[in-house]
């Protein structure tokens, strides 16, 4: 939920604003004029903004998504009734800002508007100093959901609780996907959202507690050497011992406890794990992981971790959050794929340099961007920048 700590201000969704009104607020965004390709625009650092700038230029390269705005689709599903959401801000504020980098006027803009629109609903963001990307984009995600949720707050029921332990794992995961639907169905969840299945296993009686729920984005493990995302999806799923009071028998004693993924997204984001916290310090973990450009195979019946029999997709890399040092002093660099020209690109905030896919291989990964989308479905989506 996205909770504001200023009164409302102008609804945007009721009073759009007037052609004037649109050219000043380009000209607040200090643009310089030109372009490198369609699509490709850099953004300036407005003051420790280099967490935010990279994680945008990523999920600009994601078509369906930015089609979704620049066509004005979003206009449709605001709901500025939403006490969860923004009245519409943020979804408003970033189709502004990313109709102007697909404009194919400007090299670079400074997102002046965008920072201040999400400030002003979190206000860790309103000051300059440097912020975690990962908490950026969980912030901008679950802001742009409750802004464009389908459902109205009038047709939100109170749902049952379900005992997912009498139903098979097929019909439990459906009826919670159902409910979860029932209260949100937004383009968020459409593109980004998956489901994990939960098993906890009493080692007793054989008593099994089963659920499911819903995730934006997996967060993974990395350890202290050499490794490859597989096995860090691999020891986040794996299963591990715990003490658990039984529903059934009602004993505390040994149980099993396995995470895995049931349904997968069509874009998946993984964030690599390195942070980790030690009392009141926060040490980066700089091991170098290596990830599939392309052909990464999410199918059953080849990976332990998805446990849906069903379920499977091939998923190619377009887009790597980077940050180098540590939290406090660090730097963020996007790397993304363009996806009407197929060409990757450098995004050190307003510097704009071509690079190869290869290149995205680096201990400094952080935030992973997957689409399980062919080349082809990007390009059909984009026949608006033609």
């Amino acid at each position: 939920a996205v909770v504001s700590t200023q009164s409302p201000g102008i609804n945007r969704v009721v009073k759009p604003l007037s052609a004037k009104a649109l050219e000043e607020k380009n000209m607040r965004m200090m643009p310089a004029y030109g372009s490198v390709q369609m699509g490709t625009c850099g953004l300036k650092n407005i003051g420790n903004t280099c967490f935010m700038n990279a994680v945008l230029q990523c999920l600009s390269a994601i078509a369906p998504l930015t089609k979704y705005f620049v066509s004005g689709q979003y206009k449709h599903e605001i709901n500025a009734e939403n006490p969860l959401g923004t009245k519409g801000l943020v979804a408003e504020e970033y189709a502004f800002l990313v109709r102007a980098m697909w404009s194919d006027r400007f090299r670079h803009l400074a997102p002046k508007d965008w920072k201040e629109a999400i400030g002003r609903f979190r206000p860790q963001f309103l000051d300059y100093s440097q912020k975690d990307s990962q908490e950026f984009t969980s912030f901008m995600l679950d802001a742009l959901h409750e802004d464009l949720n389908r459902v109205q707050l009038s047709e939100r029921k109170r749902l049952p609780e379900i005992d997912y332990s009498k139903m098979s794992y097929k019909d439990g995961a459906r009826a919670a996907w159902d409910c979860y639907r029932a209260r949100n169905d937004s383009v968020v969840v459409d593109l980004f959202q998956g489901q994990f299945r939960n098993v906890t296993h009493c080692l007793r009686c054989g008593y099994e507690s089963v659920t499911f729920d819903t995730f934006m984005y997996l967060t993974v493990p990395v350890g202290k050497s050499r490794t490859s995302l597989h096995s860090c999806i691999e020891n986040f799923c794996q299963e591990e011992k715990i003490e658990w009071r039984c529903d059934k028998c009602k004993v505390l004693g040994d149980a099993t406890k396995s995470i895995t993924i049931w349904r997968l997204p069509t874009i998946l984001v993984v964030i690599l794990k390195r942070f980790s916290y030690s009392g009141m310090w926060r040490d980066k973990i700089s091991t170098f992981v290596d990830f599939p450009l392309s052909n990464f195979r999410a199918v059953a019946r080849e990976v332990s971790w998805i446990s849906n029999p069903e379920e499977g997709r091939v998923f190619r890399l377009f887009g790597v959050t980077n940050h180098t040092g540590t939290l406090e002093g660090g730097h963020y660099i996007g790397c993304a794929r363009n996806p009407l020209s197929g060409d990757w690109f450098t995004y050190d905030d307003h510097v704009i340099r071509p690079m190869r896919a290869e290149q995205t291989k680096k201990k400094e990964a952080y935030l992973l961007f997957y689409t399980s989308l062919g080349e082809q479905d990007d390009l059909r989506q984009l026949n608006f920048a033609r």
